[in-house]
């Protein structure tokens, strides 16, 4: 909270409700976590083609060992690579549009779990993303009707009930807005979770791999 912003205050008798953490919060925790396994990933290649394949030189007889000490390099390397490659994707931004709360197969989990209590979520808007920016997009429409309206008005009786009707469908389309801005920052960090998600599992695979390349030349050097 800034000094330009300063906190509404509290009405008589009323308790002050904790403000609740952003789910954006999350996402530099959830990029870091993805960089720590592009490290790890690094780290393994490294050592894999590091010292161990110097050193092997002279273990090697005949072209039976090579061959299998390359494929094991080759294997070991593929498995590193795979994984550097998909974790990389978690550190790509998704692109979160208010269709994609609808229709973005990552968001599956969250739908499902926005469809147990719809209001929640979406308030008086109805039970979708489309429902909430249909809603948004008729009262925007109603204040900007009661605007070109109030512009051509005589009667001040008339033009204070129109006045009066334009806050309230302002303060509908404020309430509106402030919904979507909550949902696609809950979609972003959802669609980020998806990808850390998919880079640990195609990490855990990748490393599978790189340990049976592993393997193969140690015994071909061995």
């Amino acid at each position: 909270m800034t000094a330009d912003n300063p906190p509404a205050p509290t009405p008589a008798g009323a308790v002050a409700q904790p403000a609740l953490p952003s789910p954006l919060d999350a996402v530099p925790d959830m990029r870091a976590t993805a960089k720590w396994i592009l490290a790890a990933a690094a780290a393994a290649g490294a050592a894999l083609i590091g010292g161990a394949p110097l050193t092997a030189v002279g273990k090697l007889h005949g072209w039976g060992d090579a061959i299998s000490a390359y494929l094991g390099l080759v294997i070991g390397l593929a498995g590193i690579g795979w994984a550097i490659w998909r974790t990389a994707d978690a550190l790509i931004p998704p692109l979160t549009t208010p269709l994609s709360v609808d229709n973005d197969a990552a968001l599956n989990d969250l739908r499902n779990r926005i469809a147990l209590d719809p209001t929640a979520y979406y308030g008086p808007f109805g039970h979708s993303m489309t429902d909430l920016r249909e809603q948004y997009a008729f009262h925007r429409g109603i204040v900007l009707t009661l605007a070109r309206a109030q512009v051509v008005e005589t009667d001040p009786m008339r033009k204070q009930v129109m006045q009066a009707q334009s806050q309230e469908a302002q303060a509908t389309v404020a309430a509106a807005a402030a919904r979507m801005s909550a949902l696609l920052s809950l979609a972003h960090a959802w669609q980020v979770r998806a990808q850390l998600r998919d880079a640990r599992l195609h990490a855990l695979g990748g490393a599978a791999v790189a340990a049976a390349g592993a393997v193969l030349f140690l015994v071909a050097t061995s």
